[in-house]
């Protein structure tokens, strides 16, 4: 468990670290900040498990800076540390879920006793994101695994019959029911088994079909009706598939999210499975590149927001803010943290060069309350001061152009003039 404290006084910087024997309880004191600063700087670099932060400093306060870090950083917990015992404070923190909330001087087993709660949550979390790595019975994985990386195109009649595949003068496809806008926190092992039963029950409703959990949030199948004439029929056929999903998850578990239908394309013959797979594929990129688009359009129109985070983006937009950060960085190579960050700092600039607004107008119309943070910010993002910004492009954009350097001529040509 990697643990940041946080305290702008010296003494107790230096103190926390002979405070407690960190390794031989398993954690690892990896930083002390000296402010707010310093800690969230930091922590753009080095993620924490454990924040162990003094509330009272200078120019940002501990559950300020906690109000910033959450909306980038949501596992991390909190444990507070104040001399002052007014009741503000305590509200405060627990309105930040915050684990504890102690009173200077720290008693040492009382630190313990409190840093143990956290561990606990800190494993409860990592075992959830262990258990969604490997959540698939091992030989559905090797199938699934082996047929999906050649893209169903090196496939035989064994594995047909393996899974009990049945396609003779009839219709299938291939498909994903995805839950992409689950929250990780429910997809422990109740919402693994919700979701192998309920893999289990389309299997043993829709006899020739298989239907196995793949990876996070996903199930695959192949849908399959032999004897079908026309292919209305077995559009008809796939409506019916979703409404026994959908009755399936109520009554068994109406906690569960309903999923997105992700259908390829109809196919005759199961040889022909990869065509139907490589159609999925394409249909998922588009609809990526889609919501991606739209994202971006979003954060241009909202960029000024004061409480927009990552969590709210994805909720905005109907998808886990995880899933929606990863396909965000593959996307477009950067962070969606850091292109909010990069908008605001673009559009601060915009701002800075066009109006007279004061450094903490400008700071609120592009999402910070903070005006001492903005500055921070802008500084590390431009390499100057809001001021020094201002006079560099200010003086650039006053200087006329230079005229031209005047051209060296041959001595030949000279002497021709």
């Amino acid at each position: 468990m990697k643990i940041l404290f946080v305290d702008d006084d010296a003494i107790a910087r230096r103190g926390i670290v002979s405070k407690l024997d960190w390794k031989a309880w398993g954690w690892e004191l990896i930083y002390a900040a000296r402010d707010a600063m310093d800690a969230l700087d930091y922590m753009s670099r080095e993620q924490p498990d454990v924040i162990l932060s003094d509330i009272k400093m200078p120019v940002m306060d501990g559950i300020q800076m906690a109000l910033i870090a959450r909306n980038y950083y949501p596992d991390i917990k909190y444990i507070f540390l104040s001399g002052y015992k007014e009741f503000e404070y305590a509200k405060q923190a627990l309105k930040l879920n915050a684990v504890d909330y102690l009173n200077k001087p720290v008693d040492s087993a009382q630190l313990i006793q409190v840093l143990k709660e956290a561990q606990a949550l800190v494993e409860k979390d990592k075992n959830a994101n262990a258990i969604l790595k490997d959540k698939y019975p091992f030989i559905c994985r090797h199938y699934l695994s082996q047929m999906m990386q050649n893209h169903f195109r090196e496939i035989d009649d064994s594995v047909f019959k393996a899974f009990d595949l049945n396609l003779s003068n009839g219709f299938g496809m291939a498909g994903f029911l995805d839950f992409k806008d689950t929250d990780p926190d429910i997809f422990s092992l109740p919402a693994k088994n919700a979701l192998d039963q309920l893999c289990a029950a389309l299997s043993q409703e829709f006899h020739g079909s298989i239907f196995m959990t793949t990876e996070t949030m996903q199930i695959f199948f192949v849908f399959t009706c032999s004897e079908l004439d026309q292919e209305e029929e077995f559009r008809v056929r796939l409506t019916d598939l979703e409404t026994c999903v959908k009755d399936l998850l109520r009554k068994n578990a109406p906690w569960f999210p309903q999923p997105f239908f992700h259908y390829g394309t109809v196919i005759r013959s199961l040889n022909e499975l990869y065509r139907s797979y490589e159609s999925i594929l394409r249909s998922i990129d588009c609809d990526t590149n889609l919501l991606l688009n739209q994202i971006k359009a979003y954060l241009e129109q909202n960029y000024g927001q004061e409480d927009l985070t990552l969590t709210k983006i994805a909720e905005h937009f109907y998808v886990n803010h995880c899933y929606l950060t990863s396909i965000f960085k593959d996307h477009f190579g950067i962070n969606l943290y850091d292109y909010l960050i990069q908008t605001r700092m673009k559009k601060a600039a915009e701002l800075i060069l066009s109006t007279n607004k004061k450094v903490y107008e400008i700071a609120e119309a592009v999402g910070y309350k903070n005006s001492q943070y903005f500055s921070v910010s802008f500084k590390k993002y431009f390499n100057s001061t809001v001021m020094e910004y201002k006079k560099l492009h200010t003086r650039q954009s006053n200087f006329p152009l230079q005229a031209a350097a005047p051209q060296t001529h041959s001595a030949t040509e000279q002497r021709d003039t």
